[in-house]
């Protein structure tokens, strides 16, 4: 349920650090807007939107630290989710650069940080904790009323964190990450020796299974984290492992339809330097080519989905968020310590985007685009 919107408007009074900028500029920055969670040097927690050339739209407060989006089909507003375990999903009209409520779980359950909308921009699907359950759930919403939690669907799996909907608008696809955890003890992971990742594809409308996705036994300790969808409707994956620190594995794979999942490796020194953990993955606007983040490793990766292929990589510290730039091949990239880059996959070159707002903030791990 929403909470009130008077009481959101009344939060937000003074916490604003930047203006609202006039709508006639998203229109002159070609109707595109780039959003993504931050913290400001005072190590207060926003959601921030900006222009292409780093000029900020709006920079929104937060109770708490922030992480990825549920854009709706409309592009009439945005659902941006609490960092996992989390208690609160924020609504923002894109249009005002305003918050409009605040979805709320049930208290016997937690945010897991992704959600998507089906087609039609009626539901929105959020992957949550059953933490007393010992499952995954994936929360349905009613967008059409005031975001009114109306049912769930098994994930299928344990630990469920990034979601997203095939081309034919019925498929979910959820990466259960394995991981069981508990809001009492937040970031400690319950069952490394048991758990059992998966990719997960299952009907929207009564949540039964379609397809389940598993790895070598070898590799149970691979944690799939994150996912997106390409051309084909291919699903680029992105992993973090929790084994041996010294065990080399692989971090990035993909999977389509009834085949077997491709994991990529890349060259050695690469993976190596990716410290066996990947942030964020996202296609280019071709959605052939997609981009995976490695924050602890300082480096992003991009790859050639149809042929698996490593394309090239960048050094950005802290580099976590991605986002698909504004032309084939081309990424917007952040990074923890202040700043944005525009990255050629192609090449790996990156230039900076000269913004005093972008370089101002300690980026969080998502970033996206929208077409407002």
């Amino acid at each position: 349920m929403l909470t009130s919107r008077r009481a959101l408007l009344g939060m937000m009074a003074g916490g604003l650090s930047w203006s609202l900028l006039p709508l006639s500029l998203r229109a002159d920055a070609g109707r595109r807007l780039y959003l993504s969670a931050r913290a400001t040097e005072q190590g207060e927690f926003r959601v921030s939107g900006f222009t292409p050339s780093g000029e900020p739209l709006f920079d929104l407060p937060l109770p708490a630290r922030g992480h990825s989006f549920a854009l709706h089909p409309g592009g009439r507003d945005v659902v941006h989710f609490a960092r996992r375990p989390g208690s609160f999903a924020r609504v923002i009209d894109l249009e005002r650069g305003a918050v409009v409520g605040d979805i709320v779980p049930r208290e016997d359950r937690r945010f897991y940080g992704h959600g998507v909308f089906d087609a039609a921009g009626r539901l929105l699907y959020a992957t949550e904790n059953d933490f007393e359950g010992e499952r995954g759930v994936v929360g349905v919403y009613d967008a059409q009323d005031s975001y009114r939690r109306v049912g769930e669907l098994s994930s299928h799996g344990a630990g469920p964190h990034d979601i997203k909907m095939l081309s034919d608008g019925e498929t979910l696809v959820v990466a259960n990450g394995g991981i069981l955890t508990h809001p009492d003890f937040p970031r400690i992971k319950l069952n490394v020796p048991t758990m059992k990742p998966s990719l997960v594809y299952l009907n929207r409308r009564d949540g039964r299974l379609r397809k389940k996705v598993r790895l070598a036994p070898a590799l149970h300790q691979l944690s799939i984290r994150h996912i997106a969808v390409g051309r084909g409707d291919t699903v680029a994956f992105a992993m973090q492992y929790v084994g041996p620190a010294g065990n080399l594995v692989p971090l990035v794979g993909t999977h389509r339809g009834d085949r077997e999942p491709q994991l990529l490796a890349g060259p050695e020194y690469v993976l190596r330097g990716m410290k066996q953990y990947c942030g964020s993955t996202v296609f280019d606007v071709s959605r052939r080519v997609f981009a995976v983040s490695s924050p602890r490793g300082n480096v992003y990766t991009f790859w050639d989905a149809g042929t698996g292929n490593q394309l090239s990589h960048a050094t950005v510290p802290d580099g976590s968020g991605i986002a698909p730039g504004t032309g084939p091949g081309l990424f917007l990239a952040s990074s923890g310590g202040g700043g944005v880059v525009v990255v050629d996959a192609r090449s790996g070159k990156s230039r900076p985007i000269a913004s005093a707002f972008l370089d101002g903030g300690r980026w969080d791990n998502h970033m996206i685009n929208a077409e407002a």
